[in-house]
């Protein structure tokens, strides 16, 4: 039968059902009676063997008094053998815990229980030795309560009697969980145990093993019973779910309880030495109350002292701080007297420190209280020499919050009525120093700064003075941010050494921070704090930036000291200016409530930008501006307004005018910006400013004459100096007008251009007009910054936007650049900054100037001279690797490869030769080397065309060296284009030879598109070019190299031609705009194409040139495309008209009719009229074959038609004798033509050299026109 849940002790109200006590329990009055009761109960004692059964029985019964009494009997045999329990009785006890519990929650059993625990004075001391019998009480009661929320308060009173006695079980591992339970009354924070320093527990609470007892009687066997027991009660993990408050309904009663045994413990008459160690152990787990910490607090200091206490004294210091953790005035008292606590040795000043740490943890208010408190002590009479080190502590602990209430203390200071700048600055330097500038600076000064709501600030008597002070001590804290590092770093530096540069870097950074935070608070928070004289206000703006006087900064300490002045104050200046700083001097100069006017704003902003632009280095950004407002900012400063009291015309509106001087202040100022930030203003300014644009050119060409040298041609120059004159004009009439309005509405007097006061002041504003002429000393001022900032230089070197690509190219041809060398020259190695096409720019104009210059001068030129050509020459050898390193390089990439060849490749088709000469020569400097350089690793890839290559030794860099470029297919298609261009310029004709031989073994031709345009191209040259052609293909002697060209076209146009005809009919190869000289051609074997017909005539030239010798299958394969033997030929349509085309024109048919090749002979003579074979006869240049064919046609005219031939004869004798002279060249035929000639002609026999004295000059002009 299961036992029926018994009602839990009197005291703690019953959570199950309620049993016979239940109302015995509410009536009872919850406080703790001053003793505790000794058992009530009349216990039954029964043999430990029978203890289960008789439970059982009484259970059975419903006897729960027989229960709680055989109960209080075995409690009673324990206490009567502490020291050797019985193992059946404590095992059988342990049973009914673990599966009855509830029978133990009666009070009669509670007080026996509880009887254990207590001190038990009869008990001789071996017995002590061994805590089992109160380890198992604490578990029987754990076991009856474990479910319990409120527990009775005699757990307290027996906790409190073994805590300040023996310890037997309250520092007993396998009690934790009930003591745990029981200090949940006093809501202490325990340190965990790696913070706890106390090296001994209890005397005899730490180990239970029955062997550590001094009873050598117990045997083998109970031995091992007591390990078992051990083991059953270690702590398991869902014991750790046990732990809940158990006291919250008694916590009142339960504190008083505490609180008046602690009192009664520690104002006993006694000396401080013989406190116990385990008061303190119990201090430390009490700390949880308030007024525990307050009387802890005050003997801490004399406890730590003391040898035979200081390890729990530590730990009692350390439950302290944790449990500080209200923030109310006993807790600020807590700290205030912490605070004051003395220690010497190192051991105790380490724990202490550790303590403020956990301290500032406990709750977020004791940051700002702690440090008030410090500092409070620092400036006391009662210093604690400690005070450093907890500020260092509290520094390290907080590093972004603390400088914030160390800040508001030195505010509070100075806010006082007596003058405490000198002492605060005194402070704040020892503070530094002692805390080895482990300081947020920034977060300092920012707190130095913050706006302060409390009525102290809002009743302060001296605002102004408090403003100035603060100034005072930004400026300061900015000087004590240079660490012995950050000195060091800066004198490295002024010697042009680099050390230790991320400390000064960061030093830098943080001095530009702190001003722009200044900047703000005097922008925004001082205005409402006072309204400061105008003279203070930019005292303390100027201070702040350190542009103010120097002593004004040592005033009043004398420091920094003399020897580190200077160079302190130069730290603190040469630093970055940040775009907010920027911003708000402009904001604040153009704000009337503030009293820093706009000419001051420009100066001071004008000064600011050129000294953080002095610092400029490769590894920090000096003048970041992100806004583009900043322009408009800049030229509002400038702009002129006239007395509001004056009273304008109504509708007259007054013209936009800016004060000169401030005008001519602002465009160099917005040049500076504009160099360090390229890609934002710099481009606005190029895009939206022409004035600025101007200066932008001028320093980068470093040319400063107006119009600027890039504006290249005549037309434009003029006319730019001639609208400056129509401005100025307009502009001195409007100020005169403007000037009059003014005048007449005050002083009333008449306005000429002598009298007028305006004149020489003022400038039309018009921001984003014409480019004005700037006044010589703003160009000399230009200049001079240029010299010292490198704008130039900045600005050439921005590649997104690419303001030095866009002057190039907009020069490219024109004219030389000579201040693009001089870039390239003063570019000190880094020439990856320059775009690769200045880089070629200067490549070409380096080749010009050798070509120039040639060899004769070497002779008179002077040391100085050579060392500067030796230089340029290093240059030039430093720019070419950098360009075959960018185009067959390892980092080679599609977008610089292409650049780099499209510079060179653009100026092939320029109409300058010198221009043409100069790119190819840049070509062949920049990829031959690394053909050589590569020939060695790489198996010839393309062996087919050494030959061409070997012909054509000139222009390797093109026939082997480009298609050996490692991105040669991304610039295939730019290069075939550029070449195709460049043949109707070219008049080299071995360099055509070259480009043609290039176009049929490169050019792609995967695109319709791209195909049609290298026919048509190329068609173009052998058409309209016949000077060219003539050269290329003399008929006067054979040459390797025109034969290599000829198998170039030919090759070309056979694929062209292989491809039109498989093109299918509907398919649109050209476009229709395009169509006007398309013929639509049809084969008799059925194909058909649609090609120009300056591609066709290129073709039929091409074939009366022969068959060339190095290989003719492209020949033939043209040949019987056109001229098919034996059938005839394709017919022609226009394809915009549809009408039939006449395919083979007169001019084209002489071509081949004075070829070598039969086939064209005979085509060219098919179905020619009378008169065209009479054109044809005379013409010169004829080979004899050709001219037999043609003389046999003409006897078949004569014999068909020849009333027709004689009509078209105007000259028979002339005629006669031709026929004459062919005869004697060999010719054969004819004799029937010129029996008809001869026939009506009186015979004479100068005839004949009439005839030759007429052929002779027309023969060798004709000749001549011919080929």
């Amino acid at each position: 039968t299961g036992l029926t849940k018994r009602p839990k002790l009197s005291s703690t109200p019953p959570l199950s059902a309620l049993g016979r006590l239940a109302e015995a329990a509410v009536a009872e009055k919850r406080a703790i009676s001053p003793s505790i009761k000794e058992p009530s109960v009349i216990p039954i004692e029964v043999v430990p063997t029978v203890l289960l059964d008789e439970i059982e029985a009484a259970e059975a019964e419903g006897n729960d008094d027989r229960i709680e009494g055989v109960l209080c009997g075995a409690v009673k045999q324990l206490k009567m053998n502490r020291a050797k329990p019985d193992t059946t009785l404590y095992l059988s006890l342990m049973y009914l815990a673990k599966i009855k519990p509830n029978i133990f929650a009666t009070e009669g059993v509670i007080e026996a229980l509880c009887s254990l625990l207590r001190r038990d004075a009869s008990i001789n001391f071996k017995a002590k030795g061994n805590s089992l019998v109160s380890v198992l009480a604490c578990n029987l009661l754990m076991a009856a309560y474990e479910e319990d929320e409120n527990w009775p308060e005699i757990f307290v009173k027996v906790y409190i009697e073994d805590s300040l006695g023996e310890r037997i079980w309250v520092d007993s591992p396998h009690c934790k969980t009930f003591v745990d339970n029981i200090q949940t009354a006093f809501n202490t924070k325990m340190p965990p145990k790696s913070m706890l320093l106390h090296g001994e527990v209890g005397r005899s609470g730490g180990d239970l093993s029955a062997g550590s007892s001094p009873h050598p009687s117990m045997t083998e066997e109970e031995d091992s019973q007591s390990e078992l027991l051990i083991a059953e009660e270690k702590m398991s993990p869902e014991q750790e779910g046990q732990l809940m408050p158990r006291y919250d309904d008694l916590a009142e009663s339960v504190e008083e309880y505490v609180l008046d045994m602690l009192r009664d413990q520690l104002n006993r008459r006694q000396p401080m030495d013989n406190v116990s160690r385990n008061l303190l152990r119990l201090l430390t787990a009490t700390c949880g109350y308030k007024e525990v910490r307050q009387m802890a607090v005050q003997r801490l200091e004399m406890w730590l002292q003391n040898p035979k206490l200081t390890k729990p004294a530590q730990d009692l210091l350390m439950s302290v701080c944790m449990n500080c953790n209200t923030h109310t005035t006993e807790d600020m008292e807590v700290i205030s007297n912490l605070i004051k606590i003395r220690l010497k040795p190192k051991v105790l000043l380490n724990h202490y420190m550790l303590c403020v740490r956990e301290l500032l943890n406990a709750h977020r208010d004791n940051l700002g209280t702690t440090i008030k408190f410090v500092i409070f002590n620092e400036l006391s009479n009662a210093r604690n020499p400690n005070n450093m080190q907890i500020l260092y502590t509290v520094l390290q602990h907080s590093s972004e919050q603390a400088p914030k209430y160390l800040a508001m203390v030195f505010q509070d200071l100075l806010t006082t009525k007596d003058d405490y700048l000198r002492a605060s600055r005194a402070l704040l330097r020892e503070i530094i120093k002692q805390t080895k500038h482990e300081i947020n600076f920034q977060a300092f000064c920012l707190g130095l700064m913050q706006e302060r709501k409390e009525a102290q600030y809002a009743e302060m008597e001296f605002k102004e003075r408090f403003v100035i002070h603060i100034t005072d001590l930004l400026a300061v804290s900015m000087m004590l941010g240079i660490t012995a590092q950050v000195k060091e770093a800066g004198i490295a530096w002024d010697k042009g050494e680099k050390k230790n540069l991320e400390v000064l870097r960061s030093f830098q950074n943080q001095i530009a921070a702190i001003q722009r935070d200044a900047v703000w608070w005097l922008h925004t928070v001082v205005p409402s704090i006072s309204k400061l004289a105008p003279k203070d206000y930019v005292h303390c703006l100027h201070k702040v930036l350190f542009t103010e006087q120097p002593e004004t900064y040592y005033k009043w300490d004398n420091w920094p000291p003399e020897s580190d002045r200077n160079f302190f104050l130069r730290l603190c200046s040469e630093v970055p200016i940040l775009e907010d700083t920027l911003m708000r001097i402009l904001v604040i100069g153009l704000s009337r409530d503030l009293p820093l006017g706009p000419a001051d704003a420009m100066e001071l902003a004008d000064h600011l930008v050129k000294r953080a632009a002095a610092v400029q280095a490769d590894d920090v950004e000096v003048l970041r501006v992100e806004r583009i407002q900043l322009i408009d900012a800049v030229l509002n400063l400038c702009t002129y307004h006239h007395p509001e009291n004056i009273q304008l015309p109504p509708g007259y509106q007054p013209p936009n005018l800016a004060i000169s001087t401030l005008y001519w202040k602002a465009w160099p100022l917005l040049l500076v910006v504009a160099a360090f930030n390229p890609e934002n203003i710099g481009l606005a300014a190029w895009e939206e400013y022409p004035s600025l644009k101007m200066l932008m050119e001028m320093v980068m060409t470093n040319n400063y004459s107006y119009p600027q040298c890039t504006l290249t041609d005549e037309e434009t120059r003029t006319e730019m100096i001639n609208r400056e004159l129509q401005i100025s004009q307009r502009e001195k009439q409007e100020i005169l007008a403007f000037e009059g309005h003014l005048a007449a509405a005050s002083t009333k007097q008449t306005i000429t251009e002598s009298s007028s006061l305006l004149l020489s002041q003022l400038t039309s504003l018009d921001p984003q007009g014409p480019p004005r002429r700037p006044p010589p000393h703003v160009l000399e001022q230009v200049k001079s910054l240029n010299q010292s900032l490198r704008l130039g230089h900045l600005l050439c070197r921005s590649r997104h936007p690419d303001f030095l690509l866009n002057i190039i190219q907009r020069q490219a041809s024109s004219q030389s650049m000579p201040w693009l060398a001089d870039l390239v020259q003063s570019s000190e190695g880094s020439l990856d900054v320059l775009p690769v096409q200045c880089l070629c720019e200067f490549l070409l104009h380096d080749a010009a100037d050798e070509s120039t210059s040639g060899e004769e001068e070497e002779e008179g030129e002077s040391k100085e001279q050579r060392a500067k050509k030796r230089q340029r020459q290093q240059k030039q050898r430093q720019l070419l690797g950098r360009l075959q390193d960018l185009l067959l390089g390892p980092k080679a990439d599609e977008q610089t490869t292409c650049e780099v060849l499209d510079y060179f490749l653009r100026r092939l088709s320029s109409s300058q030769v010198a221009s043409r000469v100069l790119a190819m020569k840049g070509l062949s400097l920049v990829l031959s080397e690394g053909g050589l350089r590569d020939g060695e690793e790489k198996d010839h890839p393309m062996e087919e065309d050494s030959g061409d290559s070997e012909l054509l030794q000139g222009y390797q860099w093109l026939l082997r060296d480009l298609p050996r470029l490692p991105l040669f297919d991304s610039v295939r298609a730019t290069t075939a284009l550029a070449l195709q261009q460049a043949i109707h310029m070219e008049t080299d004709p071995q360099t055509i030879s070259a480009y043609l031989v290039y176009l049929s073994q490169h050019a792609p031709v995967e695109e319709q598109g791209q195909h049609n345009d290298l026919a048509l191209d190329v068609a173009r040259l052998i058409v309209e070019r016949s000077t060219i052609m003539s050269h290329l293909f003399s008929k006067l002697s054979y040459s390797a190299e025109s034969d290599a060209v000829l198998v170039a076209l030919l090759s070309i146009f056979s694929r062209y031609i292989k491809r039109m005809r498989q093109s299918k009919e509907g398919e649109e190869v050209y476009s229709w705009s395009e169509s006007q000289d398309q013929v639509f051609l049809r084969w008799t074997s059925g194909e058909t194409a649609t090609m120009h017909i300056l591609v066709v005539h290129a073709m039929v030239i091409l074939l009366t040139l022969g068959p060339p010798q190095a290989g003719d299958g492209d020949f033939y394969t043209l040949l019987d495309i056109w001229f098919p033997e034996k059938k005839p030929l394709p017919t022609a349509f226009l394809v915009d008209t549809s009408e039939e085309a006449l395919l083979l024109p007169d001019w084209l048919k002489l071509r081949m009719i004075r070829s070598e090749v039969p086939r064209l002979v005979d085509a060219a003579l098919q179905d020619l009229e009378p008169q065209q074979l009479l054109l044809f006869v005379q013409s010169f240049g004829i080979p004899v074959s050709s001219m037999s064919k043609l003389l046999q046609y003409l006897d078949q005219a004569v014999s068909h038609d020849p009333q027709t031939l004689e009509q078209n004869i105007m000259d028979k004798n002339y005629m006669a004798h031709l026929v004459e002279v062919q005869h004697e060249r060999g010719a054969t035929g004819g004799q029937t033509f010129h029996s008809l000639l001869t026939a009506s002609l009186p015979a004479r026999r100068d005839s004949t050299e009439t005839a030759r004295s007429k052929s002779s000059p027309e023969n060798s002009q004709g000749q001549s026109r011919i080929r």
